[in-house]
């Protein structure tokens, strides 16, 4: 595994994690949606398409958990920065 795929791996599984702590049930899903966030009663899901690349996994998990207030939960210094380039 390459560095660059190493470190895409490590921020996918950090941001999983920090949806976790903000209740949202992540489901990779055999889809032709590009995926997102939705609620289904009353449960938030984020779902994106099993066989999408881990980079792309990474850009729409990373563009919702922007959405919510992350004040209390942390966030290493390299998934902030990353964040913060997609703003």
């Amino acid at each position: 595994m390459s560095t660059t795929s190493q470190k895409i791996s490590k921020l996918l599984e950090e941001l999983e994690a920090i949806a976790s702590k903000l209740n949202i049930k992540l489901r990779y899903e055999v889809t032709k949606a590009k995926g997102g966030l939705c609620t289904v009663d009353g449960e938030m899901m984020f779902i994106v398409d099993r066989k999408s690349t881990k980079e792309y996994k990474l850009l729409m998990l990373a563009r919702t958990i922007k959405e919510f207030d992350l004040s209390d939960i942390y966030i290493s210094p390299k998934l902030r920065e990353f964040l913060d380039e997609e703003s």
